[in-house]
């Protein structure tokens, strides 16, 4: 028996354990005894993570707090930035012109077809011409009546009397077409115009006044309401996360040193990454007085239901 034996048989002598207990057999039984109750303990106390704990140890896990979009936005049509009315860190919101482009040639075409389309001089000529043509038609009918006119020049006077009637159809379907022509000319002068796809902040302006854009990003928009936080769990607890669940996020900012922010998973990646063995979380940060920055580390607690 080596002394690391002597020793253990003295402490189980102090515990009251029988000397029949000493030899080594005896030992290594004891020992395995008390190795599998220790295990036990230590599991029901929760040291060793259960499924049903396992929503614990996600707390603290790290995080990124970013915008839910990031919009390059360019134009729709090529040409040369005429003006531009914002730069980095402006806020706009959705549907604001950003920028214009040159577009002297588009603002006289919309000018035309507008004044094309007020027009109804053409329409009113017509009308009077069918008019005039009705009444003659009506005077040579009771002509005919007392043979004071041949049969062949009512027929004559009718048709042109209802050809005039047709004119006047065709002078109105040139009217609406002309209205359908301003609305085109106007469309083709909005394409001109760089407008903002979401309410955001200006992350960056790429382009300046003079300058030419055909498919190059003229602006970079990011969305701040809501925010997205980006979380990389391990593939071990997929499953005990489903959409909706609530979470507290704690933002690494001195300003939010002692502010816990509520938010709700909305995204849980179906394919985990094999090679880190981790798959990927999101969840919805409302920030409706964009107060919260984006681009920030964090930490996320999962709270169970």
């Amino acid at each position: 028996m080596n002394y690391a034996d002597q020793m253990l048989v003295g402490l189980l002598r102090l515990k009251g354990l029988p000397a029949c207990c000493t030899g080594k057999a005896s030992l290594q039984s004891l020992l395995l005894g008390a190795g599998f109750f220790l295990s036990l303990g230590t599991l029901l106390l929760g040291v060793v993570p259960s499924s049903r704990a396992s929503l614990e140890v996600l707390s603290d896990m790290d995080c990124v707090v970013e915008p839910s979009a990031m919009v390059e936005l360019g134009s729709a049509v090529p040409g040369l930035i005429a003006e531009s009315f914002y730069d980095r860190s402006d806020f706009v919101s959705h549907g604001t012109v950003m920028a214009r482009l040159e577009s002297e040639v588009e603002r006289v075409s919309l000018a035309i077809a507008e004044q094309v389309a007020g027009s109804s001089t053409a329409v009113q000529l017509r009308e009077l011409t069918a008019g005039f043509g009705q009444r003659t038609r009506d005077r040579n009918e009771e002509l005919l009546k007392t043979s004071g006119v041949s049969r062949q020049v009512v027929d004559q006077v009718s048709t042109e009397a209802r050809i005039a009637s047709l004119q006047v159809e065709q002078e109105r379907e040139s009217q609406r077409l002309a209205a359908l022509e301003v609305a085109r000319a106007r469309a083709l002068l909005d394409r001109r115009e760089i407008r903002a796809p979401i309410s955001g902040a200006v992350v960056q302006r790429y382009k300046r006044i003079g300058e030419y854009v055909d498919s190059e990003p003229v602006y970079q928009i990011a969305q701040l309401d809501p925010l997205h936080v980006e979380v990389i769990v391990p593939v071990e607890y997929m499953g005990n996360l489903t959409a909706g669940m609530n979470a507290a996020i704690s933002i690494a900012l001195p300003q939010f040193e002692n502010n816990l922010l509520s938010a709700v998973v909305r995204r849980i990646d179906a394919v985990a990454d094999a090679a880190s063995a981790t798959y990927g979380v999101r969840l919805v940060l409302d920030n409706p007085d964009l107060s919260i920055p984006s681009g920030v580390r964090c930490q996320v607690d999962f709270l169970a239901s």
